[in-house]
């Protein structure tokens, strides 16, 4: 059994322990926030003691693993208490809130050798893992991606301000795109030499609450020849998540909210329903990286998940001509 400390009791914390309940070897046996009454509230969900300080909590409760769930500015202090006290921690993306900042946290990570990862869940989507083992040998031409999101047509800035605020969460692109960006560095195992990036607000002004762009495109070029195309927007009545993959020698669309993959590998009918959830997949990974003392199973080392980082901060300066995560 692996007992768990919950650090961040916002609302992604609901999705981590539908998850984790699943998961008969793990038990969550602590969540911590600063504001008492959702540590309370949480605890009370999950039979586990609330607390506000996460030093006090990582000393009291002497976890077997971390899972940091903090707004992405109020990480490093976190992992640094768990490298001090050698606590394998499972982070939620993005990695950092700057460049700067994540270089120290990598740093760190890389000497301790502490069992850690980034919560890049879309990298154990069943669907797309298993398209991908189907197409390993075939030459993919281009991914192309559709994003689409209600929080332009029905905006929750009020109650959910930070992805609306690029100081905040780096905006539509870090706080969503980002997975994405992750997802066709994994698909193709080659980074982008070459970036174009474009976007309006097309319901959504620009005031004090909202500094992000509702809709956005942009392009990367991957060194192995692959030609990427994301679209991305707020102004829609829905979520929808679609993935397209051609090769040399199929075409397969994925629904990556649906779990789903429909197309033509090697010129026959291709069909896949997922039956597991991504987050339990990363979630059971982790628990078992923890066991063995094994980071050969995790999928997204900080190190690899700051390069995702990096293209993230960039395709923001080419949006809004500067941001403060290239610091």
């Amino acid at each position: 059994m692996s007992n768990v400390l919950i650090i961040g009791a916002g609302s992604i914390a609901l999705r981590h322990i539908a998850a984790l309940s699943k998961i008969p070897e793990v038990k969550i046996v602590g969540v911590c926030d600063i504001v008492r009454e959702k540590a309370e509230s949480l605890a009370a969900q999950t039979n586990a003691e609330a607390l506000t300080n996460f030093k006090t909590a990582i000393d009291k409760l002497k976890p077997d693993y971390v899972i940091l769930l903090t707004p992405r500015g109020f990480r490093e202090p976190v992992i640094n208490a768990c490298v001090e006290s050698m606590t394998p921690i499972f982070m939620e993306k993005p990695p950092c809130d700057r460049i700067s900042t994540g270089e120290r946290i990598a740093e760190i990570l890389e000497t301790s050798g502490l069992i850690h990862t980034v919560g890049f869940m879309r990298r154990w989507n069943d669907a797309l893992n298993t398209v991908l083992a189907q197409i390993s040998s075939q030459m993919i031409s281009t991914i192309e991606i559709s994003y689409q999101c209600p929080f332009a047509t029905s905006p929750v800035w009020q109650s959910y301000p930070a992805p609306y605020l690029v100081e905040q969460s780096g905006g539509l692109v870090g706080d969503q795109g980002i997975h994405f960006i992750d997802i066709c560095r994994y698909i193709t195992g080659a980074e982008p030499y070459e970036l174009y990036a474009a976007g309006t607000n097309q319901i959504l002004p620009i005031s004090k609450n909202v500094t992000t762009r509702d809709t956005v495109s942009w392009c990367m070029i991957m060194t192995n020849g692959t030609v990427v195309s994301h679209s991305h927007t707020w102004c829609a009545p829905g979520w929808a998540c679609n993935i397209r993959i051609v090769t040399d020698r199929s075409i397969v669309s994925l629904d990556m909210f649906g779990g789903t993959a429909t197309g033509m590998i090697n010129d026959e009918n291709f069909n896949y329903q997922s039956q597991t959830d991504e987050f339990e997949l990363e979630h059971r990974a982790f628990a078992e990286a923890v066991k063995t003392q094994d980071m050969s199973n995790v999928r997204s080392p900080y190190k690899d998940a700051l390069k995702s980082f990096r293209i993230a901060a960039e395709i923001n300066r080419l949006l809004y001509g500067h941001t403060t995560e290239l610091d």
